[in-house]
């Protein structure tokens, strides 16, 4: 048996000579080029790697450059050189925070450090106002204090995000310890029952003589339509001081003296700014030289700068306001709003309309596009407007009046050289574009801001 199988392995040698040759130059010709493949992509990122001193890590902790990698066939490599970047081109890559922002302003400038504290409790009240806002739908039950007597589901839907936003930027301020905040009472300001906003608070910083004047959540009333509400804020400097220990007064004296604080002119204003809740968050301010506008990252819950140096465009082609109450309105501005409407303004072309009824996006809108946005003197209902002065129209005319363009009251002259009596007092605001506002104020008399019409119909 076994001689069988020798015998038939020698006659068939010539057969089994040709099966392994075959086998061999198979093994030569399909997988060798397969592996220089391979081999030669491992052999480019060493190279890539090694040439860079990035580490590469050999197993357990070791940590090697490895060695210069072997010259590769060409039709395997491409070698491609990687950019070189300064370091202050990998800064600007970076996002910037306000935190990181508000640091660096205030290493170019120690007066802001008292004000740095001042808007970190700002920024940490906006980012719970934004979820509570995006929430209201959800949530259906708070204090009972809140749901006595109010039988209008819209009207509690409004206060109950009042209340929730006021007691959030309250305590986000009091959480600095560096703040003192007082919710105005209407005793102390010699308001009517009617005329005071129970949400409106007015803090100042123990450090220093900041005091600002906030609205927690403006246009609190669109929110359970998904339509974007606000937070706006100004920040003054206390313009004079008795000179008496603040420990040494009544709480009422101390109430009563940060009333008086922030009466003053929007010129007089040291900063100001507006945070927008819509399908972003965006906290809009300035700090009196320019304007920059930042936008809640939700992955990061941090706000990113995201519109660096805004500046309004000195015309536009959107006009807003409520024309609801158009009949209340004088002629000139009637004549004003036909001739936008028609073509027949400085432009030559026609004006769109665009009027959300929350302030804080309509201004929005207004600065980043231009236009013009109006709450003229309703002699019907509203013979002083209906925004107040000191924490709505003048924290807004003084970020668009920074970021190039005019505010106006339509009487006076510049909104923000008006000062107010009260906290809670209303004014009529022209706020927009320059050459907008310019040409509406051309349709003014100067005879103390009686509106006339001039003849362009």
């Amino acid at each position: 048996m076994g001689r069988g199988v020798i015998i038939f392995c020698v006659k068939n040698f010539a057969v089994w000579l040709l099966i392994i040759t075959s086998a061999v130059s198979i093994q030569a010709w399909i997988p060798l080029p397969l592996s220089a493949t391979v081999k030669a992509r491992i052999d480019s990122t060493t190279l890539f790697f090694s040439r860079y001193k990035t580490p590469l890590y050999h197993g357990g902790n070791e940590e090697s450059y490895g060695p210069p990698a072997p010259a590769v066939d060409s039709r395997y490599y491409t070698y491609v050189e990687a950019p070189v970047q300064s370091s202050r081109s990998r800064d600007t890559k970076q996002p910037i925070t306000l935190s990181r922002f508000l640091s660096d302003a205030v290493k170019e400038n120690a007066e802001l450090r008292d004000l740095e504290s001042l808007f970190m409790g700002i920024q940490m009240a906006c980012k719970t106002i934004a979820s509570l806002v995006n929430r209201a739908g959800l949530v259906y039950s708070i204090t009972e204090d809140i749901r006595d007597d109010i039988t209008d589901g819209r009207f509690y839907s409004m206060k109950r995000l009042d209340h929730l936003s006021t007691v959030v930027l309250k305590n986000a301020l009091k959480y600095t310890g560096k703040c003192e905040v007082l919710a105005p009472k209407s005793r102390l300001d010699n308001e009517s029952p009617a005329q005071h906003q129970p949400g409106v608070l007015i803090a100042k910083s123990m450090d220093s003589n900041y005091v600002a004047c906030l609205d927690p959540l403006d246009g609190s009333g669109n929110a359970d339509a998904s339509i974007c509400t606000g937070t706006v804020f100004g920040v003054f400097e206390k313009e004079t001081s008795t000179g008496i220990s603040l420990w040494k007064k009544s709480r009422e004296d101390r109430d009563r003296e940060l009333v008086d604080s922030v009466l003053q002119p929007g010129k007089n204003m040291r900063a100001a700014g507006y945070c927008l809740y819509s399908s972003a968050t965006v906290l809009v301010f300035t700090l009196g030289e320019s304007v920059q506008g930042f936008t809640l990252d939700p992955q990061m819950q941090e706000f990113v700068l995201t519109h660096p140096d805004l500046t309004i465009p000195k015309r536009g082609s959107v006009y807003s306001c409520n024309e609801a109450n158009s009949e209340g309105w004088d002629d000139a501005y009637n004549s004003y709003l036909r001739n936008l409407k028609t073509g027949k303004g400085e432009t030559g072309k026609r004006y769109a309309h665009r009027y959300v009824g929350s302030m804080v996006g309509d201004i929005h809108r207004t600065l980043l596009y231009g236009g013009i946005f109006a709450y003229p003197a309703d002699r019907l209902e509203h013979p002083d407007g209906n925004l107040q002065l000191l924490y709505k129209a003048a924290p807004m005319a003084y970020i668009v009046h920074t970021a190039g363009g005019k505010a106006i009251d339509g009487r006076s002259g510049s909104l923000l050289e008006v000062r107010p009596d009260r906290v809670h007092q209303k004014s009529p605001c022209f706020i927009g574009s320059y050459d907008d506002v310019s040409e509406w104020e051309s349709y003014l008399s100067d005879n103390e801001g009686i509106y006339y019409k001039k003849g362009r119909d």
